[in-house]
């Protein structure tokens, strides 16, 4: 047997790293030393217990008992972490299940709440804190994907700006894949539950999008069981527009030539089947959480800085201006915008306007995330 690790979630720890299923179907988490994390990786499908063996004598000169690569691959097999028969199967039952009716609320009576009238009083509250907005519809719209009551008055802005704005018949919703997918980017056909009935999703025109791109649109559907950046825009637009239909559609790479590719297709779509881009879409990532260390005054500049000037960029037009200024400099605030941004590049059209900008902070982590709203009209 050789035995292939599935992609998963790992993140460090003081104990370790941690692992988990990006998905999901295994609730199991295993905390792995680093010697155990790098033997991990070493399962390819291209290799067994013995090749292993051979690998790390071959590299450091000492002999690892096959005992302990079998224990290893035992307990990765007992998780579901390895890309076995078995594994395989939940997962496709797990995909059966969950293409079987509309994508329910993963946050509800966590982020937002799930009964009607309480979600349309959520909304006033938002509504209380929005700052001034141009009184005129938008053309399109960058909002946040963060934790909602963590920045009331940026999410405030964005739904002053749709209130002011007609229904469109379609709304793409760009987000931000947070889980692994299969290509550049993905898609669900799927309708979305929200406090105040059902989304329709637009399935006919993700059907001609696919038809333009050079990879397989319709991958991963279970990505988007748990993935805010689609499922906050989704519950908020209900309310805004409710007879709009969507087009859910995830970025989950920052390569520039899959990113133009993208961009094309979704302008070849938008000019036979008209829709309203809206970006959902977060900013910098900075402190503890995300490996700089804790968060102090010249970082936090640093965030707001690249932040500002990276939505004052997309509002003028400057989508590729905006992704070479970040990739030059190796995202290191990782803002990730970088993918979606350049993707609407060809989509996003008129005068933008930055309405609102907050770096928000996560005293308990150390750690401080930027969200902003940016109209354009």
């Amino acid at each position: 047997m050789k035995p292939k690790l599935r992609t998963l979630d790992v993140q460090p720890s003081p104990e370790g790293y941690l692992l988990r299923d990006p998905y999901g179907v295994s609730d199991q988490v295993l905390v792995l030393s680093p010697e155990a994390m790098y033997l991990a990786t070493l399962l390819d499908g291209t290799r067994d217990a013995t090749d292993i063996q051979a690998l790390v004598l071959k590299q450091s000169g000492s002999v690892l008992p096959r005992e302990k690569i079998e224990e290893l691959i035992e307990a990765l097999a007992r998780a579901g972490f390895l890309e076995d028969e078995q594994t395989q199967k939940k997962l496709a039952e797990a995909e059966r299940s969950f293409l079987s009716r509309p994508r329910p609320m993963a946050l509800a009576g966590q982020s937002y709440p799930r009964e009607a009238e309480a979600f349309r009083a959520h909304l006033k509250a938002f509504e209380a804190f929005a700052p001034e907005v141009p009184e005129a519809p938008l053309k399109g719209l960058l909002m946040p994907h963060l934790e909602p009551r963590r920045v009331p008055e940026v999410y405030g802005a964005a739904f002053k700006a749709l209130a002011l704005t007609p229904a469109p018949e379609r709304t793409l919703i760009l987000g931000v894949a947070h889980r692994p997918i299969g290509a550049p980017a993905a898609t669900l056909a799927l309708d979305f539950e929200t406090p105040l009935g059902t989304l329709k999703a637009d399935v006919e025109a993700l059907t001609a999008l696919d038809a333009l791109l050079g990879f397989e649109l319709f991958n991963t559907p279970l990505a988007f069981r748990e993935e805010h950046s689609v499922e906050f825009p989704a519950v908020y637009l209900k309310a805004y527009w409710p007879k709009t239909r969507i087009l859910p559609v995830i970025v989950g790479s920052d390569d520039e030539t899959a990113l133009r590719e993208l961009a094309e297709a979704l302008a070849l779509l938008k000019r036979d089947r008209p829709y309203f881009p809206l970006l959902s879409v977060d900013l910098s990532h900075v402190g503890g959480r995300f490996g700089h260390g804790g968060i102090e005054a010249t970082l936090k500049a640093d965030a707001e800085r690249t932040d500002r000037a990276y939505l004052e960029a997309l509002a003028r037009g400057d989508h590729g201006g905006a992704y070479q200024a970040l990739a030059a400099r190796g995202n290191r605030t990782f803002i990730d915008a970088m993918g979606p941004g350049l993707a609407a590049s060809r989509v996003l059209e008129g005068e933008g306007r930055v309405l609102a900008y907050r770096l928000s902070p996560e005293i308990e982590t150390l750690s401080a995330v930027g969200a902003g709203t940016v109209g354009w009209y």
